[in-house]
């Protein structure tokens, strides 16, 4: 037989069993999740305002925009613990008939602090000016660090804990592990503002928000397979 013609019945041999044994199904795995989790209060408050305004040529509102946020911003300078954020400038035309009547203009400005009675303050001051658009408290990446690896270890110590259960009730020897994901996740609760937050003319006063801090739900999932022992 040619030696090139053996050759090729060897590798095709090799291709073929290499793409039976890929095709081998899997038995004896099994799929499992485990999780911990915990309640954390919510130690930074984080505030939206924006400024925005109309007119009739896309300059006017764009000057008055600039103008409150510079206000704005100068205030914030005397508070160095709060952290002061512009954010997305957006220029719209306001259309009528089918036809640009005018342009509206806005811009928003997120303030991040932890001194929940500071920023009270400054919402009730920045409102003579600027619009609320939320307040919602957080909790730090500092804190949330501080939890997550022991919340990891209680997930992973219930997903072993699962594992060799399920492996024993199966009246298996033990398991192995294929594959394991570690997730981090958390919920953040609906802000809680006691007073009502509305827009204020400039010659009005405004109460001080009064501000409640909450409890966030830190959780951390294991999810895997694993695959028991024949024996």
């Amino acid at each position: 037989m040619h030696p090139a013609l053996i050759l090729s019945l060897v590798l095709a041999f090799f291709s073929a069993l290499g793409h039976a044994h890929s095709d081998t199904p899997l038995y004896n795995r099994v799929s499992l999740n485990a999780a911990a989790q915990t309640e954390v209060e919510t130690d930074l408050l984080v505030v939206v305002l924006f400024a925005q305004a109309e007119g009739r040529e896309a300059a006017a509102p764009a000057d008055e925009v600039n103008r409150l946020m510079d206000w704005a911003m100068s205030m914030l300078k005397s508070n160095p613990d709060v952290k002061a954020q512009t954010l997305g400038y957006r220029s719209s035309a306001i259309y009528k008939d089918n036809k640009i009547r005018g342009w509206r203009v806005n811009q928003s400005l997120r303030l991040e602090g932890r001194d929940s009675r500071l920023l009270g303050d400054l919402i009730s001051e920045l409102q003579a000016q600027l619009k609320v658009q939320s307040i919602d408290y957080q909790v730090s990446d500092e804190r949330r660090r501080e939890h997550l690896d022991e919340l990891t270890a209680t997930a992973l110590a219930r997903f072993q804990q699962r594992a060799e259960h399920i492996a024993k009730s199966l009246g298996r020897a033990g398991y192995r592990l294929v594959r394991l994901n570690i997730n981090e996740g958390g919920h953040t609760p609906m802000p809680r503002v006691g007073a009502r937050m509305m827009s204020a003319q400039a010659d009005s006063m405004v109460a001080p928000a009064r501000i409640e801090a909450g409890t966030q739900l830190i959780t951390v999932s294991v999810n895997g397979e694993i695959e028991l022992s024949d024996d």
